[in-house]
């Protein structure tokens, strides 16, 4: 990406006047320029809109930029792809980033720059989603994400780019929503977090995904304030649930939705139930912790996302009978290859002749990356990111995680392929592809995928010392 900002960008102290930045920029025919200190610290940022506000507001073009500019500006390495800068964009709801290296503030990419190289771009249907009104008008937004989608794989781009980038425009359709909703009931009575679980948490949703999320909210000692909590959060839930379900995220099979009171309640009732998931692993908690151990803050006050995580974090490190439990679940799952790497499809019903890419495929990887994360207390909850940590730190061989991670990123470009070409033609997404439709190079690399997941059960085999089977 450093290509896209080689030049060196322009930096103006705070006191220069918003006149004399306008002829700068105008002369050196660019579209913005950074404020800065002698030190080398970037302040803000200020650009030709930022300008063109200023004449039209009738401000004193004599007055410094400080008075006019963005701040903070969010930067990237020039070291980071083009798509890097895209969601970086995307979720800051910016369009100039600082283009840092060694020795400081390199220059300035634009969405401008980005829709250049990338060509079709998401950023028209971010702008679309942010200049929505009303919930109308998001309800058909996400059944434009396909054809962005499919431009991006038709040039490349990583799966794991591409599912980080859906999830950053579900998460601007939420936001949405969520603004729309409280100008219907107004504002909380207390601080509140919308969380997101299972393949949004993890930033994995592709096209086959219903809703997995809930809520929490700040306790309060004042007795009135927890009676308007209660009652408030619960026509919040409700209201945002429903047009998720109409702009095209299907309500949860399970009712694991903040619209149901089990999801949504305060932080020290979460905290207490996660301890009790803990305490008593069933197969039912084991169940829950799969789906509600790699959820983020979405919306709202995300810090208390951030103190649940820690406190989850903490309590599952402590309780090794726990991650046991985890650690054995991981090797429920068999890899669908026949004694002699054949794959293995389903012999009859439904879908036969086909292999379930999710359930016996990416959910293995899934399992992996987690308990070993609550092990070692990694923070992220994406699962090739979780390798990557665990790689790096030592946790797990190096050729293992490179193994893994690679395996993850094939499998995931198989259902991404998979389901949008069904969306294309008109069926509902699912996870089950049929192997004779695979070349005979991409067959290959989904055995040597599967392959790993042996490797990778074996490794926590011999870590929790489970019985072998």
């Amino acid at each position: 990406m450093g290509d896209l900002a080689t030049f060196a960008p322009i930096v103006a102290p705070p006191g220069l006047p918003i006149r004399d930045a306008a002829r700068a920029m105008l002369k050196e025919g660019v579209g913005s320029l950074l404020v800065g200190q002698d030190s080398g610290d970037i302040l803000g940022i200020v650009t030709d809109k930022d300008l063109r506000k200023a004449v039209a507001l009738g401000r004193d073009l004599e007055s410094g930029v400080k008075t006019i500019m963005s701040s903070p500006v969010a930067e990237i390495a020039g070291s980071e792809a083009c798509f890097d800068a895209l969601l970086k964009m995307m979720a800051h709801k910016v369009h100039h980033l600082a283009v840092t290296g060694p020795g400081g503030t390199k220059g300035v990419v634009t969405a401008h720059d980005i829709l250049l190289v990338q060509g079709t771009s998401p950023l028209s249907l971010f702008r679309e989603i942010q200049s929505q009104r009303d919930f109308a008008g998001l309800y058909p937004l996400l059944a434009k994400a396909p054809r962005v989608i499919r431009a991006l794989l038709d040039n490349g781009a990583r799966a794991g780019h591409i599912t980080r980038l859906i999830t950053v425009v579900n998460d601007h359709i939420l936001h949405k929503i969520i603004e729309l909703v409280h100008r219907e009931i107004g504002p909380p009575p207390t601080a509140y977090c919308w969380i997101s679980m299972g393949s949004e948490g993890r930033r994995e949703q592709t096209f086959a995904t219903d809703q997995d999320n809930a809520l929490v909210y700040a306790d309060s000692p004042d007795e009135p304030v927890r009676r308007a909590a209660a009652v408030f959060f619960q026509a919040m839930a409700e209201r945002v649930v429903g047009h998720l379900e109409k702009a095209g995220f299907p309500r949860c099979k399970g009712d694991m939705m903040a619209s149901n009171p089990a999801w949504r309640k305060g932080l020290a009732a979460w905290k207490d139930t996660f301890d009790a998931w803990i305490a008593v692993p069933e197969p039912l908690e084991v169940l829950h912790s799969t789906i509600f151990f790699d959820f983020r803050g979405v919306a709202g006050r995300t810090e208390l996302a951030d103190e649940l995580r820690a406190h989850v974090a903490r309590r599952a490190a402590e309780s090794g009978i726990f991650l046991r439990f985890l650690a054995a679940d991981c090797q429920v799952t068999r890899a669908p290859l026949t004694l002699f790497r054949g794959l293995a499809v389903e012999r009859s019903g439904e879908h036969k002749n086909t292999l379930d890419l999710k359930q016996r495929g990416l959910v293995p990887f899934q399992d992996f990356a987690r308990v070993l994360a609550l092990v070692h207390g990694v923070v992220e909850t994406g699962t090739l990111q979780r390798v990557e940590t665990l790689a790096r730190q030592g946790h797990i061989p190096t050729h293992l995680g490179r193994e893994a991670t690679q395996a993850f990123e094939f499998l995931l470009s198989v259902k991404l392929a998979h389901q949008l070409s069904q969306v294309e033609r008109g069926l509902p997404p699912d996870n089950h592809i049929d192997p004779r439709q695979l070349s005979d190079m991409d067959k290959g690399a989904l055995r040597d995928a599967f392959g790993v997941i042996g490797s990778m059960q074996s490794f926590l085999k011999d870590m929790f010392h489970l019985a072998t089977g």
